[in-house]
């Protein structure tokens, strides 16, 4: 399922001391952006539901993963306009986007959007200082438009935790949203992203944790749903 519009939650980069809080609430969308084959440009809406004016920086950056960890390289791909506004109370704001990564290749590209909050000054000790940070995945699709294919299987970890491994094959991303396993005595659990987001990038290996107690060697069935529908898969777990 693909969210059209957030509301972006508001994380604490300053500490708790005397007077008064300000913050702002951003509402963007889409929060995720994709460039079909052929499509260079988008737009991207930023409004301001909170009380008070909003400084916002945007910057862009080449994604890839590592194992389960996201790598962003700043990057020229993707022109923004304007890099940094300010969004008035009950305003909004189009940020313009611009993808000027060259001729399409065999496989997708991925980037992600950083939009950070820029708290204005204030007094030292008058206020808590509150910003914002959203991170927007951009997919800027293939020609011939990528599929996606992944791989699992099942192993037991170093304490004996059970780590299910997936490989994106394809040459385009997906998004595991969840996982049911069912194990070979009929109980079922859910298994929990070692990352800190659904993504599997073309090419990359993510991992979850099964949930619960020990679980025994044996045949295990993953039912998964992701952004492209859900399959089943039969794997056989070692003692």
């Amino acid at each position: 399922m693909r969210l059209q519009s957030v509301l972006a939650a508001l994380v604490s980069v300053g500490c708790v001391l005397s007077g008064t809080a300000r913050a702002a609430v951003l509402e963007i969308s889409p929060v995720t952006i994709s460039l079909a084959e052929g499509q260079s440009a988008t737009t991207i809406e930023v409004r301001n539901r909170g009380d008070t004016p909003a400084a916002v920086q945007v910057r862009a950056y080449a994604w890839a993963q590592s194992g389960d960890e996201d790598v962003l390289t700043p990057t020229r791909d993707i022109i923004l306009s304007p890099p940094i506004f300010t969004v008035g109370a009950g305003e909004s704001q189009t940020l313009r986007l611009l993808s000027r990564g060259g001729a399409a290749t065999a496989g997708e590209r991925s980037y992600r959007l950083l939009l950070d909050e820029v708290p204005a000054a204030t007094p030292r000790h008058q206020q808590i200082i509150i910003a914002l940070r959203a991170s927007l995945p951009v997919i800027v699709a293939a020609a011939p438009p990528a599929s996606t294919r992944l791989q699992w299987r099942a192993d037991r970890a170093a304490g004996g935790e059970v780590l299910l491994s997936a490989t994106n094959a394809g040459p385009g991303y997906d998004a595991v949203q969840a996982i049911e396993v069912t194990l070979a005595d009929g109980s079922r659990r859910s298994a929990v992203a070692r990352g800190k987001n659904p993504y599997i990038l073309a090419g990359a290996e993510r991992h979850w944790v099964v949930n619960g107690a020990r679980v025994p060697a044996g045949a295990l069935r993953l039912n998964v749903s992701t952004r492209d529908g859900k399959s089943e898969h039969a794997l056989a777990l070692a003692p």
